[in-house]
Parts: structure tokens; C-alpha cells; sequence
């Protein structure tokens, strides 16, 4: 068995890439514990240590990291939209030892033994090995390769 597809990456397909991986990310929430912290040694730089700008900083800190967390997806969208692999044709194989992906800038190969997971996503696949995620759009996918997928995700 071998079954090939091509996609483009291109903004909507990062975005859509974003949107179905957070969930299943590390990343997904805020860190409530880093922010407390932050601003709590902020508070104590003021009023016990009358250190202005030492509590300045770390509750300026803490305004980052939540900007950060909020302005995420576009930032990462614009990180992505930035890189050489952007706007190039990735080719997709998947075949009896794995899924290999190509694009000209780069390609990464995944044995179905380093697949732990594949999760069905409303939009894609999310396939997770001990390396990260890969994300692929079913928009790329014929029917053979996304029932060969949910077989593979079923074992």
C-alpha cells in the first residue's frame, strides 16, 4: 500500500493547523501559576521593598505573558507565514512502514511505531509521536487515506 496526497502551506491551512492542535497541546492554557507569581512578587517588590521598578517590571511581566498568551495564534500564524517552507507544496506518502512528509525546504518520516495516536479531528489528523505533532488537513485527504487512518487510529 501506498497512497499520496499534496497540500499547500499556506495561511488558512496554518490557521486550521492552529485551531485543531491546541486543544491536544501542552500549551492550550494560561499559566495561572507563572501570572500569580509574577504579580505577587510585583506587590511585595512595592510595598515591602519600596522597589518601584523592580515591582513594575514584574507585574509588566505578567501584562506580557498574558498578551503573549492572548495574541498566540497570530503570532505563531506570522512566525510560520515568515519561514522558508511557507507558500511550498509538502507531499504526503503514507505506506506500510509510515508517513513521510516532503516539502523543498524540509521532510520529516514517521514509522507507524513512533505514531502513539492519531486523533480525528473535526477538520484533520493529528498524529502524535514521542517527537511532537503533525497535523494534516483532511481537505489533502482522499477517502483511501482517511480510511487507512482510521484503521491505523482504531488499532
Amino acid at each position: 500500500m501506498t497512497l499520496s496526497t499534496n497540500y499547500t502551506l499556506d495561511k488558512p491551512y496554518y490557521y486550521e493547523c492552529f485551531d485543531e492542535s491546541l486543544p491536544y497541546s501542552s500549551q492550550a492554557k494560561p499559566k495561572y501559576p507563572l501570572l500569580a507569581l509574577l504579580i505577587t512578587l510585583g506587590l511585595l517588590a512595592f510595598y515591602q521593598l519600596e522597589n518601584h521598578y523592580l515591582g513594575s517590571f514584574m507585574i509588566m511581566l505578567a501584562v506580557v505573558e498574558c498578551l503573549s498568551f492572548y495574541y498566540k495564534r497570530p503570532w505563531w500564524v506570522a512566525r510560520q507565514m515568515m519561514s522558508r517552507a511557507s507558500g511550498s507544496e509538502v507531499t504526503i506518502t503514507f505506506d506500510d512502514e509510515g508517513v513521510k512528509a516532503e516539502n523543498p525546504h524540509k521532510s520529516y518520516q514517521l514509522s507507524w511505531q513512533q505514531i502513539s495516536e492519531i486523533i480525528e479531528t473535526e477538520r484533520g489528523y493529528i498524529l502524535k509521536a514521542q517527537r511532537g505533532m503533525q497535523y494534516i488537513s483532511k481537505q489533502a485527504l482522499n477517502n483511501e487515506i482517511t480510511a487507512e487512518l482510521n484503521k491505523r487510529a482504531t488499532q
